[in-house]
């Protein structure tokens, strides 16, 4: 698409237009509904009511519980990072 090469500012005024003017891009799962809704094989609907049972939300606990882990990691990475950059000042400063 000629947007991915187009500058950045450019780029940001067409995607806040499209957003505004509701514009979408056509999405491959939309297609793919509409696919399942006109088959005419049974087999096909079962599969597809079984693959959104199991794309149902996650509950809060969860979600709290990843984004925790998530956090914590983060903060691992930050104080790993901090560590190897204090080691590299007492090696290079002498």
């Amino acid at each position: 698409m000629c947007m991915d090469r187009a500058a950045v500012p450019v780029k940001r005024v067409w995607l806040g237009l499209a957003a505004r003017l509701g514009l979408r891009r056509t999405s491959g799962l939309g297609k793919l509904k509409k696919e399942v809704r006109t088959c005419e094989y049974h087999d096909v609907h079962i599969m597809w009511e079984m693959l959104r049972k199991t794309d149902a939300p996650v509950p809060m606990a969860e979600k709290e519980a990843a984004a925790a882990a998530a956090v914590a990691a983060a903060a691992g990475a930050r104080r790993r990072k901090a560590a190897w950059r204090r080691f590299l000042y007492y090696c290079c400063a002498f």
